[in-house]
């Protein structure tokens, strides 16, 4: 037995004055009487959920004109009194309360694919800044402690980077083993004398 069970009944989890008074197998949906006699409806699914007005309370009962009986005749003066049916059921497609929108229903799934989306995102901005630092090492121990890393851009020479740094193209192709100053390319890193 659960440690909440207690709290299961109808009396505990639908508001005061609501009965329960039946059950639509086809749509899984529960139906409720208010204490004013108006008709209640559960969401698909949902036993306890948000409920929506099916119909409104019944009219209010006319009082009927009491004919003069004899005393004694067996007859009752409360017989057109009695308690009458409850109202049809009849969804009205013309009252906005009784069909909620496919935002309101689509919610929760669209907060759930929000707060994946952002994790995603979250993790790929934290992948990118961790490989652009371990890159930059990477580089910084392929040339050791003789120089630095230089990332070629459009229009470099050997001459303009050894130039660049006051040194000679020979210091730079001892730097880079298979530098070939004729096909450099656009975004490699090469190893640079410090300046």
């Amino acid at each position: 037995m659960g440690r909440w069970s207690q709290y299961d009944t109808d009396e505990e989890r639908l508001p005061s004055g609501m009965t329960r008074i039946g059950y639509d197998a086809d749509d899984q949906t529960y139906t409720f009487r208010d204490a004013d006699g108006s008709i209640w409806e559960s969401a698909p699914g949902s036993q306890y959920g948000g409920l929506h007005r099916v119909s409104g309370p019944p009219a209010p009962r006319q009082q009927q004109q009491s004919t003069h009986y004899e005393a004694g005749d067996g007859e009752n003066d409360n017989d057109g009194l009695l308690e009458q049916p409850p109202p049809p059921y009849t969804e009205d497609p013309e009252d906005p309360t009784t069909k909620a929108s496919w935002r309101a229903e689509m919610m929760p799934l669209f907060n759930f694919f929000m707060i994946v989306g952002l994790f995603l995102i979250g993790v790929f901005f934290y992948l990118r800044a961790t490989a652009r630092q371990m890159d930059d090492r990477l580089r910084q121990g392929q040339c050791g402690t003789d120089g630095v890393p230089y990332t070629i851009h459009h229009g470099d020479t050997c001459w303009d980077i050894a130039n660049a740094r006051d040194s000679s193209v020979e210091t730079l192709l001892g730097l880079n083993t298979n530098l070939d100053c004729d096909r450099l390319q656009v975004g490699k890193s090469i190893c640079v004398p410090e300046a």
